[in-house]
């Protein structure tokens, strides 16, 4: 498994998914992913106990990719797709997976869409379905991938319906079709494996040129933290400082009348839409774009994008 890759196929596709479930039944979906390893078929057999219903599909050109749910999930999922009403079920009857059936065809070409977008090239299915599986249908989902192939785990919620979780599965064939300049954008190396890191050397010391402060940047001769001159070959000695890191959801100027008038109850807009990625800021540099999420009743912030050397330096003017 290539993690770079596999961060890009899980948050991409899932992405694209949860768009389809969000417009379909006018609700604002939330995921977090966990637990990216090969797939095992004990691992397998063990998740097609809890969740036996899968949407699936096959992607032209060669590789699947499968989404795991609960029953109970998936019959509001349904419930709420044919009469608005949230309905509990243990199981789905005939009629009720054929509607399934016609979710997974937006649900999973959703998914590939954003694939598309993000890769630059075409991805497409050849063909897909939802269908019962359980824990005997462990040997045709592996037969289905035709290969070594990665299992996600993730969360999902969407109040007042929604609060459980899920599996991904695809084939590892499908991290070839990845570009390598999208891997190194995410993680800073085309090669980057598990432990590689998400940013560069060249990149922190130019993420610390905001550290020292002005007056000892100019004594030093300007240029940054460095005074102008190249970076230390090791950072290790600088590595526990520590720097602000602010997660910006928008900005907007205002007039200090109009700040005086604010009170609780105010609206203010802060120029960006609520399906935009919010900023990471480290010292009020633009470091990362990302997801809200939620964990533990927390927000949070899940990176998708590491912001290029150019776009920061443009975010200082």
């Amino acid at each position: 498994m290539n993690a770079g890759a596999a961060n890009i196929i899980v948050q991409g596709f899932l992405k694209g998914g949860f768009d389809v479930f969000d417009a379909l039944l006018s609700l604002s979906f939330i995921y977090d992913t966990s637990d990216v390893k090969d797939l095992e078929e004990g691992d397998l057999r063990a998740a097609l106990q809890q969740f036996p219903l899968a949407m699936r599909g096959k992607i032209l050109g060669g590789g699947a990719v499968a989404l795991l749910f609960s029953t109970e999930d998936m019959a509001k999922l349904v419930s709420l797709t044919n009469t608005g009403e949230a309905v509990v079920k243990d199981s789905l009857d005939d009629a009720e997976m054929s509607t399934l059936a016609e979710i997974a065809d937006s649900t999973l070409g959703g998914g590939v869409s954003n694939l598309t977008e993000k890769f630059g090239q075409d991805v497409e299915l050849e063909g897909n379905t939802a269908l019962r599986l359980g824990e005997e249908g462990t040997d045709d989902l592996i037969a289905f991938m035709d290969g070594p192939a990665t299992l996600c785990n993730f969360q999902f919620s969407a109040d007042p319906h929604f609060d459980g979780s899920s599996i991904m599965v695809y084939s590892q064939s499908l991290e070839d079709t990845v570009p390598p300049q999208l891997i190194s954008a995410v993680f800073g190396d085309e090669d980057a494996g598990e432990d590689a890191p998400l940013i560069s050397e060249g990149e922190m010391s130019d993420i610390l040129s905001g550290f020292t402060p002005e007056d000892d940047a100019s004594a030093s001769g300007g240029g940054g933290a460095f005074g102008g001159q190249p970076p230390p070959e090791n950072l290790d000695v600088i590595l526990d400082i520590e720097l602000v890191a602010t997660a910006r959801l928008g900005r907007v100027e205002m007039p200090i009348k109009d700040i005086l008038n604010l009170g609780p109850g105010s609206i203010l807009e802060v120029g960006k839409t609520v399906d935009e990625p919010v900023e990471l800021l480290v010292n009020n540099r633009l470091v990362a774009r990302g997801d809200v999420v939620v964990v533990d009743e927390k927000f949070g912030l899940r990176i998708t994008e590491i912001v290029s050397r150019e776009e920061r330096i443009e975010s200082l003017r």
